[in-house]
């Protein structure tokens, strides 16, 4: 018998660009959140209800519907699945949610603090592997850490946790939030992850609460100068940039008009579950939420958010004609978690879209300071804490839906 010819390969993104995913609007990536719940209390965390909760744990997916609705996910044809939360580990049923995605065929990544990865949940991941693990580590340092997480004994636990994953080969990744708190132990960070043979990577660009909580603004948030100065010392983060400048230059041009809001994979190849049984366009919004209980994945997917998708900007916020939007952490959700309006500007993230642009020499027409965009004569401030412009509870009009902040193939 002669030997057969090796078939050839190809990467995830090119399988999807031939699939022609994003124009047939497959759910191919989505984000499942079993629990809010969280044993760390995070000056900055979007989301950490309390680990003991009795009501939270009460509201959350009981196992059997659980596993449920993960096979609604894999029947609907969902590849990758990101299993976070909250800190995902606090459920007593991880594993069986866990190893029934695996067994469903779908790519699983996990997002941990790494504080609750024991020995048997190191052998866990061992014995079935993840497509990755990704732990976030919030400074180098005990005393750096626990300020961040509010819990002592923390830093060592969470150290702890990358080494069994670490001794085990688990695909690992580690990650942190920038903070003004942690930013002089980036490098640090960086040096330890490189040391493990892992990748590591940060994102300096804060949003506020979905649960009704305050705003994580404050002394916490990295100034966008400070912010932009980390970047540009960071050879990868400072090619990333250089990336999006080239996307700015694309979009030049005195007819740049985005005529639909949504410009991301949200709606259109991702979405997202939450810990009772919602299902949204992303994790930011929890506003335009529907309930699985009620509607089958297949209606919320097709007719919720296909119409959804269609929504048309009803303002000329200067974000519709900006070609700044690759530099921009913006997006519908940040807006509507900081406004309660998806066509609304961020002021912080604005200034940081503009000073990248000037540092990297692109955006003509626009001025480092945003004025251009933000209409005022002087530099803004963080905004101030609303705490429910995602949650839906405020008065900012009719519920509307957003979607995340446009990612790049790793």
């Amino acid at each position: 018998m002669s030997e057969s010819a090796p078939l050839p390969e190809i990467t995830l993104p090119e399988l999807f660009a031939e699939w022609d995913v994003a124009g047939r609007r497959v759910p191919v990536e989505g984000v499942l959140e079993p629990t809010f719940r969280c044993n760390l209390r995070c000056v900055h965390c979007y989301v950490n209800q309390p680990a003991a909760s009795a009501e939270e744990r009460a509201r959350e997916l009981p196992t059997a519907r659980a596993l449920a609705v993960i096979d609604e996910i894999a029947d609907a044809g969902c590849l990758n699945l990101l299993l976070t939360g909250g800190e995902v580990l606090l459920r007593s049923d991880f594993e069986r949610l866990y190893t029934h995605a695996l067994a469903r065929g779908l790519l699983v990544t996990v997002f941990t603090n790494g504080t609750l990865v024991t020995e048997h949940v190191a052998d866990l991941f061992d014995r079935h592997r993840p497509l990755l693990v990704e732990v976030s580590l919030y400074g180098m340092t005990q005393p750096t850490y626990e300020r961040v997480t509010g819990v002592p004994g923390s830093f060592e636990r969470c150290l702890a946790g990358i080494r069994r994953l670490v001794d085990r080969g688990v695909p690992l990744k580690l990650k942190t939030m920038a903070l003004a708190w942690n930013a002089h132990e980036i490098a640090a960070m960086q040096d330890f992850a490189a040391s493990l043979g892992v990748a590591f990577r940060y994102d300096g660009l804060l949003n506020a609460r979905v649960d009704c909580g305050a705003s994580r603004h404050g002394d916490v948030q990295l100034p966008p100068r400070e912010l932009l100065a980390l970047e540009l010392e960071d050879p990868e983060q400072r090619a990333k940039l250089a990336h999006s400048a080239d996307d700015v230059r694309a979009l030049a041009g005195p007819d740049l008009a985005f005529e639909q809001v949504y410009t991301c994979g949200a709606g259109q190849v991702s979405f997202t579950i939450d810990p009772y049984g919602r299902m949204q366009m992303c994790q930011l919004s929890r506003r335009a939420a529907f309930d699985l209980s009620q509607e089958s994945f297949a209606t919320i997917w097709g007719v919720r958010f296909g119409a959804l998708r269609a929504r048309s900007w009803q303002t000329d916020a200067a974000c519709r004609t900006c070609n700044l939007q690759p530099l921009c952490g913006s997006c519908p959700g940040a807006a509507e978690l900081e406004t309660g309006d998806i066509e609304a500007q961020v002021p912080h993230f604005c200034e940081i879209a503009h000073l990248r642009a000037q540092a990297l020499g692109v955006g003509e027409g626009h001025r480092e300071d945003a004025t251009c965009c933000l209409g005022r004569g002087s530099r803004t401030a963080p905004p101030p804490a609303t705490g429910c412009g995602g949650c839906g509870h405020r008065e900012a009009g009719p519920a509307l839906v957003q979607i995340e902040r446009r990612r790049r193939p790793a």
